[in-house]
């Protein structure tokens, strides 16, 4: 990858494959040369003869004149910059693949958010579909010893994004839109953070309080790039996170020293329901959970019916559900360094199975359920064609650890 210097920072530069957009050529006048024919009438037929002597005087040096055509060019290949001691290139590169060749029927940019490793900055890194490597902009954050990065979660929309920044005991947020994320915290000493499951730039988060912790929205503010409109929802004096927050309210998961368990709450804070265990994931139909000496099971999102237990307890390691297609996917682990992916309901027949390396951490299905995504040691995003059994990886520039992910 080529760079550029900025201060004491490094800027990934994209290939430009093509002439770019508007751009202007200088037009430099040049005076007119004399009429030479006008001047000296007897010049064009001296350099005629000169070019015939010329000519004739190399043939009869070198030999007959040769005019072979040029060897072919793959037109995936560029010469890469090292040479010889003559001059001549050395070496040959094969260009990188666009994303839309890398993933056949994207449409919508990805965007990751990454904690570039030498200095602990955090960078946006952005690949439109025709884009070869990412454009990568830099954040006005950093890690430090006593907050590091953690985690970047992007709202329903992708228009906008939340910084986790954690100490010893609680982390803070800093809200923006992800090519401008603000150095001072929006929302200072959190357990957990979500975004709602539909309203664009709506967020919720769990604060510790006096008398147990307090959950409370706001609105991100495009102008301002921060949050307005801070508001209680309600509060319980034990800690939970947010699975879930739409328009019936939301889906918790209580977590304590004794046990865990999933509740589904209204937006005033009362419980509509309960199930032992934690649940993974949610969509507006149903609630995908981990049960002790259970395996998963699938309840209703509204009412905590059950709805199917298609899961065993044994290796049991990650399940995730898609909002636009009521898809369920289940990772176990099936040999010893690999996991096994199954994705059933929808509209499939049966379930489709694929296998993965068990080094990949998974995220979950993207917007469209075209992709199942897993991180590769957090240095590339692992997008798996679940209904052909194909997995693609999109890998990030050297140095850059990923924290968060968008497509689309």
């Amino acid at each position: 990858m080529e760079a550029w210097n900025d201060g004491d920072r490094v800027r990934p530069i994209p290939i430009d494959d093509d002439a770019p957009d508007g751009a202007e050529h200088l037009d430099v006048p040049v005076d007119p040369a004399p009429d030479l024919r006008t001047r000296r009438p007897w010049l064009p037929m001296a350099i005629a003869v000169g070019a015939v002597v010329v000519v004739v005087g190399s043939v009869s040096i070198f030999g007959a004149l040769r005019f072979d055509d040029p060897e072919p060019v793959d037109p995936g290949q560029f010469s890469a910059n090292p040479t010889d001691e003559e001059g001549s290139t050395t070496t040959a590169t094969t260009l990188p693949p666009r994303l839309e060749e890398l993933l056949p029927g994207i449409t919508d940019r990805l965007t990751i958010i990454a904690e570039q490793v030498e200095d602990d900055s955090a960078w946006a890194l952005l690949w439109d579909p025709s884009f070869r490597i990412p454009k990568a902009v830099f954040l006005e954050l950093e890690s430090t010893p006593q907050s590091r990065l953690r985690q970047a979660l992007f709202d329903s929309s992708g228009r906008f994004v939340a910084v986790e920044k954690c100490g010893a005991l609680a982390c803070d947020l800093h809200v923006g839109i992800p090519t401008d994320v603000g150095v001072d915290p929006d929302v200072e000493g959190t357990i957990h953070f979500a975004w709602h499951a539909a309203e664009v730039g709506r967020l919720a988060w769990v604060a510790p309080s006096s008398d147990g912790y307090r959950l409370m929205t706001a609105s991100a503010n495009p102008l301002s790039k921060g949050i307005d409109d801070v508001t209680e929802q309600f509060a319980f004096p034990i800690p939970f996170r947010i699975i879930r927050w739409d328009t019936e309210g939301f889906v918790i998961g209580y977590f304590s020293d004794d046990s865990n368990r999933t509740a589904g709450v209204t937006p005033e804070g009362v419980e509509s329901w309960t199930i032992p265990g934690g649940a993974s994931t949610a969509t507006d139909d149903l609630v995908a959970a981990i049960v002790p000496d259970t395996g998963w099971t699938i309840v209703d999102r509204t009412t905590g019916e059950p709805l199917d237990n298609p899961g065993t307890p044994e290796e049991l390691v990650f399940v995730a559900a898609s909002d636009s297609a009521d898809l369920v996917a289940r990772l176990a682990t099936r040999e010893p360094e690999d996991l096994s992916l199954t994705v059933t309901g929808g509209s499939l027949v049966g379930p489709r199975i694929v296998t993965l390396e068990d080094r990949n951490r998974p995220l979950g299905f993207t917007a469209n359920a075209t992709y199942f995504l897993l991180l590769s040691g957090e240095e590339g995003v692992v997008f798996v064609d679940w209904e052909r059994g194909a997995a693609r990886t999109v890998e990030v520039p050297d140095g850059y650890r990923i924290i968060g992910i968008d497509v689309g």
